[in-house]
């Protein structure tokens, strides 16, 4: 056998140093972290600068919004007398089911007052509600943001059963099982689910008892996308406002 596939019994040239290798490693690394910090700052910098121009519109564009809505909201009660109609309370006591479609962010406190009154904070909210003279006022004064109508059993059970949610010591909980509502609605002969839906449907003596333990349901943007305008009543062709019967096709693609 050739001598020069022998493998050759030498030692390396050069002395490797495994501490020179390991402090090399430290201050690339140290040096990638404090490029990547001045990377950020530089970005953060940079959108500053970009943002830094605003026009004079936006600092006053929130209070003429707010105005606009309070102007709205007080052309709305003279036009309609809401609160010196004298047959107010001979409206339809029918279950109403409101939703909260618009309004991400409003100025105007009285329209965000009357929503925290009515439990949607938020956009998507949906809640029952009864149909009486009080509720007719502020569903005038909020129209523009929201959608109600009748809700049918079938709609109130798919909401129930689907994004039902109870308050317990002021925490949203799941309703997992009919033990839980025992606990909270025992007393006032609710014992089941199903009893949570009858009482709903026929706006029973516990309703409001019913409303306050179950937490406002939160619902999405209707599949396949809103088929109107937003901006316009649905008895002008539009999305808002009273839809009757209807708001139970809008709510199953909501669900």
């Amino acid at each position: 056998m050739s001598d020069k596939y022998a493998v050759p019994n030498k030692l390396p040239g050069k002395t490797v140093s495994v501490l020179a290798h390991r402090k090399r490693r430290i201050l690339q690394d140290k040096a990638t972290i404090e490029q990547k910090k001045a990377l950020k700052t530089k970005r953060v910098a940079s959108a500053k600068r970009h943002h830094k121009f605003r026009r004079p519109e936006s600092f006053v564009m929130n209070y003429l919004k707010a105005e606009r809505t309070a102007n709205r909201i007080k052309r709305t009660i003279q036009r309609t007398n809401l609160v010196a109609t004298k047959d107010a309370d001979k409206t339809n006591k029918k279950l109403l089911l409101v939703m909260r479609h618009a309004g991400k962010k409003i100025f105007d406190q009285t329209t965000d007052k009357i929503f925290n009154t009515l439990h949607m904070p938020n956009r998507h909210n949906a809640v029952f509600l009864k149909n009486d003279k009080e509720t007719q006022i502020l569903l005038k004064v909020i129209e523009p943001f929201v959608i109600y109508g009748y809700p049918s059993l079938s709609t109130i059970r798919e909401l129930l059963f689907k994004r039902g949610f109870a308050r317990v010591n002021s925490k949203k909980t799941p309703i997992q099982s009919n033990t839980l509502v025992e606990e909270h609605l025992g007393d006032k002969g609710i014992i089941c689910l199903e009893d949570i839906i009858h009482e709903i449907y026929t706006v029973g003596p516990n309703f409001d008892a019913v409303k306050e333990f179950l937490c406002s349901f939160m619902l999405t943007s209707p599949r396949e996308g809103w088929k109107k305008k937003v901006s316009v009543p649905y008895k002008r062709g539009g999305e808002y406002g009273d839809r009757g019967d209807a708001i139970n096709e809008l709510i199953m693609r909501c669900i």
